[in-house]
């Protein structure tokens, strides 16, 4: 009897010390999640662009839209606008159409759309089928080179006074709102973000 007791004792010592041990296991491996978390840069909208400066005025470019609305990009607007540069044979351009839409819905921002490639008559039947009537399209090469856009799809957020707040590549719903939250925390790319946290 005694020597079962024994055993129960020593067991439940065992089963106490696994406990206590798994428990700071636990503990370390949080803190060095942490760690890694603190290291690892935030995904958002990367910035290839050698002209555009956040905080500086944007190119003002009168032009007008593929409806034949005329259309001025960059200066003074009533609020936030999001120019969003795609391409007809763009894969990824196409199905973030829906999430630029809604993303600019939320944020409130006069979306933009902008394209230098292709036939005018091939943008207006995809504005009919993509249902982007309502919104500014402009088929203009003079917009991509003043914004220095070399790789798509891409953004840039300007804000009223036709300031450049953030820009950088958007492959997806993450890096488009990158876009608004790297304005909201005063930087205009993921870059400077990341520069600003390791000085």
């Amino acid at each position: 009897m005694d020597l079962t007791k024994d055993v129960l004792i020593a067991s439940q010592a065992v089963l106490w010390f696994a406990i206590l041990l798994l428990a700071a296991a636990v503990f370390a491996l949080s803190r060095q999640v942490a760690r890694l978390f603190e290291r690892i840069p935030p995904a958002g909208a990367l910035s290839v662009n050698a002209l555009l400066v956040s905080g500086e005025p944007a190119p003002v470019i009168e032009v007008n839209d593929i409806w034949g609305r005329p259309t001025v990009v960059g200066g003074s607007q009533s609020g936030l606008s999001l120019l969003f540069f795609i391409s007809l044979d763009c894969p990824i351009c196409k199905s973030l159409v829906p999430v630029v839409k809604s993303v600019a819905s939320s944020e409130h921002a006069k979306l933009v759309f902008v394209s230098d490639g292709g036939e005018l008559l091939a943008h207006r039947q995809y504005a009919q089928a993509a249902e982007l009537a309502e919104y500014s399209y402009l088929h203009s090469e003079t917009v991509g080179r003043r914004f220095a856009v070399g790789k798509l799809p891409y953004a840039v957020l300007l804000d009223s006074a036709g300031t450049i707040l953030s820009f950088g590549i958007v492959n997806n719903r993450e890096h488009l709102e990158s876009l608004f939250v790297a304005h909201d925390v005063g930087v205009g790319t993921v870059q400077e973000y990341v520069a600003q946290r390791s000085e």
